[in-house]
């Protein structure tokens, strides 16, 4: 459980893959994540495909990467979403600040 990151500098993709509950506990592990970023990343992505449950400080977690990095809309996506996941996603209108896949 946890969370990875990777550079695929070619692409200037910067992604964050989060591995079994996305919840409070992961908080700094997240946001270290996020900051060290490269400069040259222009696009951010969050795998979620080995996300068992999300809560709602997880959510928190996802606003304030998008605002402590300035990202537009459609610069932050955030794929391989179950079901479930996909569903709270919606329930909070993420769809409308994220690209959800």
């Amino acid at each position: 459980m946890g969370i990875s990151n990777r550079f695929i500098k070619e692409a200037g993709e910067y992604q964050i893959a989060v591995t079994g509950k996305f919840d409070f506990s992961l908080l700094n592990e997240f946001r270290d994540a996020y900051e060290s970023a490269p400069t040259d990343a222009k696009k951010y992505v969050i795998d979620m495909r080995a996300v068992d449950m999300i809560d709602s400080s997880a959510l928190g977690m996802l606003l304030k990467m998008k605002r402590a990095l300035n990202l537009a809309d459609g610069e932050l996506d955030i794929i391989n979403c179950s079901t479930n996941v996909k569903k709270i996603l919606m329930i909070a209108k993420f769809e409308l600040m994220f690209s959800i896949q």
